[in-house]
Order: structure tokens, then sequence, then C-alpha cells
């Protein structure tokens, strides 16, 4: 689902820019405690959360101490998720803190790549770890605060560039569903055909008669559930096609989805045949567990699509069947401007093909912005993922060559 990009790569980037780190021009925005890092390692580049120290070893395990809790708030309570190389308890000198042993950067980085060592995966481990750690918090640990543990630990895993989308939308190739947060919007794509008079006319791009095309912005209600508002009307092209159309409602079910902590959309492309005509799901529950437990379900019979089963698993599910397409938007900052871009948009789809003078990167780590942190003459950083509330500022070089 990444987008793809014609555009080839700024061979002269920002060679001669960017000499002094401290440079007031690259902060033009306020960001607090340590960046985020673009490291190399063994030739390729990894991006390394504000989280885990310089110091830490590419092979060692990662500790890190998350400070989330009110002083005594689980106290008499055994707390401790552990499974494979991910361990979450209570810090013993500190009673208000988590302590968190995740996995080695070659550990962790080699499992997500399918080299799975005797030991097991990793990238398994941690779905274990995170429904324990949703059952220990309605069991009273962590002072009600595992659903922000289990960001912490998603967020502070080392991914490369292209695949940041995993740390804060939990998206994988091979899982093919992205979390759905608050921020983002669906944008809703739906092809309409006319009806083929003789069967030489069964060409479908010879009947195309247009598309229609809502908006559902992803939004949370006070009480921290999330739920869909459409924007605007249904739009159509050509406009003549809506007179056309007799039931322009199929994506109205979406804003009447009962609320929930949780939402995913779930592609079906790798999942049922074409015949079926099942484009994506969006599916909906009280944990994040429970919607990875209803995700791998699917996956293994997804025959029929996600209603057959969902109220038996107390999910939500709303279907998107026919020619549809359904798109996340994320919003980003473009030089200090608000911008809705497409899901799996990277920095290098952005710009154009003149060099660049300088380039800043900010993002949110939990709910702080931090630095992003990178050697300027290694262009991996372009093949950089956006997620939400990025920003970049950029300019071009004083040459303006190419």
């Amino acid at each position: 689902m990444y987008l793809r990009s014609d555009l080839s790569l700024l061979v002269l980037f920002l060679l001669t820019a960017l000499t002094s780190a401290g440079c007031s021009s690259r902060r033009p925005i306020g960001a607090t405690g340590p960046p985020f890092r673009l490291e190399s390692i063994d030739g390729e580049s990894v991006l390394f959360s504000p989280s885990i120290p310089d110091s830490n070893s590419n092979n060692s395990p990662i500790h890190v101490t998350m400070n989330v809790l009110a002083p005594d708030a689980s106290e008499g309570t055994s707390c401790l998720a552990e499974e494979g190389p991910f361990r979450v308890e209570l810090a013993r000198k500190h009673a208000d803190s988590v302590q968190i042993t995740l996995p080695s950067t070659e550990r962790w980085l080699g499992d997500v790549n399918g080299l799975v060592g005797p030991d097991g995966d990793a990238v398994e481990a941690l779905y274990v770890l995170l429904a324990k750690l949703d059952q220990l918090q309605q069991d009273g640990c962590f002072g009600g605060a595992g659903s922000s543990i289990r960001d912490f630990i998603v967020q502070s895993l080392p991914m490369k560039p292209p695949e940041s989308l995993f740390s804060y939308y939990g998206y994988r190739p091979d899982r093919s569903s992205l979390d759905l947060k608050p921020g983002i919007r669906l944008k809703v794509e739906r092809a309409y055909f006319r009806a083929a008079k003789t069967t030489e006319e069964a060409d479908v791009t010879q009947n195309f008669a247009g598309l229609s095309t809502v908006n559902f912005d992803v939004e949370s209600g006070h009480d921290g559930k999330i739920h869909f508002r459409q924007i605007g009307d249904v739009r159509f092209t050509p406009a003549s096609l809506k007179g056309q159309v007799q039931d322009a409602s199929h994506e109205s079910e979406l804003t009447g989805i009962p609320p929930e902590p949780r939402f995913r959309l779930v592609f079906y492309t790798l999942l049922v045949s074409k015949e079926q005509k099942l484009s994506a799901a969006v599916v909906g529950a009280s944990s994040a567990s429970q919607l990875d437990e209803f995700d791998h379900e699917l996956r293994l019979r997804p025959v029929g699509g996600c209603k057959n089963f969902a109220a038996a698993n107390e999910v939500a599910c709303v279907e998107f069947s026919g020619l549809v397409t359904v798109t996340c938007q994320i919003r980003v900052e473009l030089n200090g401007k608000s911008t809705l871009i497409d899901w799996g948009t990277r920095i290098k789809d952005l710009l154009a093909k003149d060099s660049l003078g300088s380039l800043t990167i900010q993002r949110k780590f939990m709910n702080s912005y931090r630095d992003v942190r990178f050697n300027p003459a290694d262009l991996s950083v372009l093949s950089l993922a956006l997620v939400g509330g990025d920003r970049l500022r950029w300019s071009k070089s004083a040459s303006g060559g190419r």
C-alpha cells in the first residue's frame, strides 16, 4: 500500500548545507527532550526512538523506564507481562514507574525481516505481550495506564525509515491493516459503470460512468471513544452522475457504527478473491488486543468478510463492498502549513527535484515533539514514511541546481 513515486533521488541533497547543528534556522519550532536518531547499522538506516539511549549496544536488550503511575497505584497486585524478549513490570525502586525490556536492535530487525532464530519470533511475541498487558490493565495493574504503555512500547521499537508506520498505526505489509487514530481522514471512492448491452461490451473500462467520493474524519469523543463524522456531501465526477445514481448512501453505515475505544481499517486485497468484491472493512473493539485477535481470525477465514462472525466476537464491523477504495489521509505540517496527505507518503514523494539547502523534521513521541536527527548526506532520510503530526521544513539550495 505504499505510495508509488517517480521522483528520482536528490543526488545533491544537503551536501553543502546544515553544517551547524545549532543554527537557529534549523529550529523554527520548539521541541523538547532527546531526539529521534537516524543511524546506519550494517549499511542500513534505522530510526531510533528518543527512549533508546545512544549508549545502548545494538546486540544488547533495550531497557527503558516509563513514568506513568500514581505512587502505589498497583500496590499489592502482581503486575508482570512477559513473552519472549519482552518484559513489562513495575519498577522496583520507583513506585510511579514501569520497567520495560525490549529485544536488542539486531534481534528485532532480524525478526521483522523474517530471519527468525531458534528461540522464537519476536514480532509474534510482541502481540502476545500486548494482549497480556491489556488483560493486566483490566485486572487493575499499572494504574490504568496500560494503553499508554502499549503505545510507548510500539513507538520505542527501532524501525527502518519506510516502516515507521508500524510504530504509530501497527501497519505491516503482511498484516494489511491500519489502526485508525483521531486526526485520520478516510476517503471513500466508489466507481460506477453503465450496464453492458451485449457480451462484447463487458469490458468495464468502456462502460465506466464516473466516481463518487465522500470523506469521514476519525474523531475522539469526551469519553475517549472513537467515532466517524462525515465531511460534506457525497461528490460525483462528473456532476451529472449524481442524477443517475439511485442509492448514494453506501457508506452512511460508517457514521452509525457504535463508538469504540479502538478501530482498525482492514484491507481485504490480500485476503479474498476479486470475485467477492470486498475491498476493506472498518472494525472496532474495546481493546487493541481484541482487534489483534479478530484480525488474526479474519485472515484464517476471510471468505464472506467480517460480518459473518463479528457479533460473536463482540466486534463492530462495517464493510466496503463493490468497486470501491478506502484511503487513509493524515495531517502533517509542511513549511508551516497544515496539509492532508495520503498515508504511506514518504519525504521524497513531497519534494521537488531541485536540490535542497536544508531540511528539518520533527515528530511526536507520545505527546511531545522531538527533533529527528540525521546525517545531512544520508539520502535514506528521504524514504522516511510520514505519520500524523509530522513537521517538515525545507528550502532549496542557494545554487538552485539539480
